[in-house]
């Protein structure tokens, strides 16, 4: 209970009397308030993904990073913070300059995340190109990469499995006519699982998959899921790849094997297309822009990855990394990995795909190889492209390779 004399008039008074001096106070600062808080407010810009790729504009696209672009509302410029391990951009750009290839491109991604972690261009003397960044363009065959969009048309939709055997007739890396549009049997027919005709990219079977199996309409949607005829969104400008699906037997078995130049991707895809299988088929939207800070607001954009699309189904993602693991242990790529099972990596599971076709844009012999390891808390996608004219240095395989052996040397 309140003391009675709380409330005596001498006492009502003097409470009346402080009662209107605050409230004048406070109505006398107000403006200042106000002016301060729209101070603070003006000083916590933030802006979207899609803007900040309209602040970098092309200069991604030109190989290009800069370290500050002018912020909406500042006086001030915005630093910029990449997202990139500083180790293994070393490395591939060391090796690269090494080994100079005619031209070379490597993209690393966290399969989990979308973030690149490395982003290497490298042009050895062609002055047409010295100032491009080959990692995001679209203009080369993805070559037998594409069979992975094959395997996971045939795996989720037709229900094969890594196991399911093929009959064929023909080498591995031709394609016939003859070998796709006649289903004969004779003393040259030979089978292989799917796993082998993977790893070692016998073209007949994945033409053959593609043209009697999956069909035009499942292998044009497994491309878009995996990135091809379609805009990537980024925080930077990637161009698209672009896969047309034709609807006649040959024209399907050429696009579903890979033997064909209408086929084509960057670098980037390729890297997610590849975090895609590892991460249970899920593909992240990549960026390289960590963060945006300024001096007098401090963080005002932060990357927060974002699923981009789901490929396949996690069942489908584990069968195709099966098919992968077989390149690096008995396919195509098992020279470059000798030993590499025997190492101080043997714990990582890698896996991957090559794929090589000549080229015009530019001209030349293209390498690839697609893949991912994972281990030690790590989920690491890439792509490695080299094009070779006249002399061939290096192989992408080996180049993957040393690529996982960086940045798992540095890994806890």
């Amino acid at each position: 209970m309140l003391h009675s004399s709380f409330f005596s008039p001498s006492r009502r008074m003097v409470y009346v009397i402080f009662g209107v001096l605050g409230a004048a106070t406070l109505c006398s600062a107000y403006p200042l308030v106000a002016k301060h808080a729209g101070r603070i407010a003006q000083r916590k810009p933030s802006f979207t993904k899609e803007q900040l790729a309209t602040m970098l504009g092309d200069s991604a696209a030109f190989y290009q990073f800069p370290k500050e672009i002018p912020v909406p509302g500042e006086t001030a410029t915005g630093a910029l913070k990449y997202s990139f391990d500083s180790g293994l951009q070393d490395e591939m750009v060391g090796l690269m300059k090494s080994y100079r290839p005619d031209y070379g491109a490597f993209v690393a991604v966290d399969a989990e995340t979308g973030r690149v972690l490395s982003m290497v261009s490298f042009v050895s003397t062609d002055a047409q190109y010295s100032k491009v960044n080959l990692a995001l363009r679209a203009t080369y065959p993805s070559a037998s990469v594409f069979k992975v969009v094959t395997a996971a048309a045939a795996i989720e939709n037709q229900k094969f499995s890594a196991d399911t055997l093929i009959h064929f007739n023909g080498a591995n890396h031709t394609l016939y006519r003859g070998n796709i549009l006649n289903d004969h049997y004779n003393r040259w027919s030979r089978y292989a699982t799917l796993k082998d005709a993977f790893a070692k990219s016998i073209n007949t079977v994945f033409g053959r998959i593609g043209a009697y199996n999956v069909g035009p309409v499942e292998l044009s949607k497994y491309a878009s899921r995996f990135g091809f005829n379609h805009p990537i969104l980024a925080d930077f400008r990637v161009e698209a790849g672009r896969a047309p699906i034709p609807e006649d037997a040959w024209g399907l078995a050429e696009a579903a094997s890979g033997y064909t130049r209408d086929n084509t991707m960057s670098p980037l895809q390729a890297a997610m297309m590849a975090a895609a299988v590892v991460d249970d088929g899920k593909m992240m939207e990549p960026y390289f822009v960590q963060s945006v800070s300024t001096p007098g607001s401090g963080e005002i954009y932060s990357a927060q990855p974002k699923m981009a699309t789901v490929t396949v189904d996690p069942k489908t993602a584990a069968e195709i990394r099966r098919l992968m693991r077989e390149t690096i242990a008995h396919g195509t790529a098992s020279r470059s990995f000798r030993g590499f099972s025997r190492s101080k990596f043997r714990d990582l599971d890698v896996g991957g795909k090559t794929g090589s076709l000549t080229g015009e844009v530019p001209k030349g012999k293209y390498d690839w190889f697609v893949g991912f390891a994972e281990g030690r808390g790590h989920r690491l996608a890439f792509a490695a492209l080299t094009i070779h004219q006249k002399l061939w240095r290096v192989k992408s395989s080996y180049l993957a390779r040393r690529a996982i052996e960086k940045y798992f040397s540095a890994a806890k």
